[in-house]
């Protein structure tokens, strides 16, 4: 009576499935994400026994229950944080879509945290690894693609997607900078030209078809390295195919490059903004690598002589 009293639907909150609203959530997904696939198998085998849970039902201590039961079953945590996060995601799009009213997400608002994760690979190339491998590549003359792309990727700092998009309105040649956008990730950046990246640049000028500065075969945007790339580099370097967060890939380059800044001695801030990092945290990774002049100083100030 209250209900009818506030104009709320009776019937909406009446007994919701957790898989009910994970068949909805699916049919979603199938049209708008690529790994609809991978969240089916995972809530079908571990959240079985969940299935014909009110959603009521689905409390914080529960989910805590899952991320025990998950970690004491010997999965890594970055599984454990996909398999509360695909939950999450379940649970807001039932509230998004109003599938269900008056309802507080559980695994949000601080109820319950899902595990973070610190396994980023923070594996980068030494110099000389870097001149054998630039080496290798500009060897390849009828396949320039990878050289021009490792060149740009490592004297600039930027992601992939980032140089993958770079347009020819973002190069200024007159004052050796390219002009980065803002992500979602990164704030927008202006990167200088290195004496290589400038000739690497005037050659893709020359050779232009369309405003990209590179591009497919088809005049296309570049979706990733070709997987070459990584063949060479593990071929380059010992267990390299083994060295799980210290492995060298693609996003190694831009590691490598605000690696040798830290180590250079230029300041974590300048460091920020090289990379265009949102948050110092993320540039503080690289904090280890920088000559320490901390006790020289303590010297300085406090000995006698």
């Amino acid at each position: 009576m209250n209900k009818i009293r506030l104009g709320e639907d009776v019937n909406k909150n009446s007994s919701i499935k957790f898989y009910d609203i994970f068949v909805k959530y699916i049919e979603y997904a199938q049209n708008n994400k690529k790994s609809w696939q991978q969240d089916k198998n995972a809530f079908e085998i571990h959240y079985k026994q969940y299935r014909n849970y009110d959603l009521r039902q689905l409390t914080p201590q529960i989910f805590e229950k899952i991320k025990q039961q998950k970690i004491k079953d010997g999965y890594k945590m970055r599984t454990v944080q996909y398999i509360l996060g695909l939950a999450r995601q379940i649970l807001n799009f039932a509230i998004q879509n109003d599938l269900i009213t008056n309802y507080i997400n559980p695994i949000s608002k601080g109820k319950f945290k899902i595990p973070k994760v610190y396994n980023e690979k923070i594996g980068y190339l030494t110099k000389e690894q870097a001149n054998k491998l630039l080496n290798i590549l500009s060897k390849r003359v009828s396949h320039p693609l990878i050289y021009r792309l490792t060149v740009l990727l490592l004297h600039t700092g930027a992601r992939f997607s980032e140089v993958a998009s770079l347009t020819w309105n973002d190069i200024d040649f007159q004052n050796r900078l390219i002009y980065f956008k803002p992500t979602k990730n990164g704030n927008a950046r202006k990167v200088y030209i290195s004496d290589l990246a400038l000739e690497i640049l005037n050659t893709l000028l020359n050779e232009k078809s369309n405003e990209l500065i590179i591009s497919s075969s088809i005049g296309t945007q570049l979706i990733q390295m070709p997987k070459q790339w990584q063949l060479i580099v593990d071929g380059l370097i010992p267990n390299n195919e083994t060295a799980d967060k210290y492995r060298i890939t693609t996003h190694s380059l831009k590691h490598t490059h605000a690696s040798w800044m830290a180590m250079s001695g230029i300041s974590i801030m300048h460091i920020q903004e090289q990379l265009g990092h949102k948050k110092l945290e993320m540039t503080m990774r690289y904090s280890h690598l920088m000559p320490s002049q901390r006790h020289e100083n303590t010297k300085a100030i406090f000995n006698q002589s």
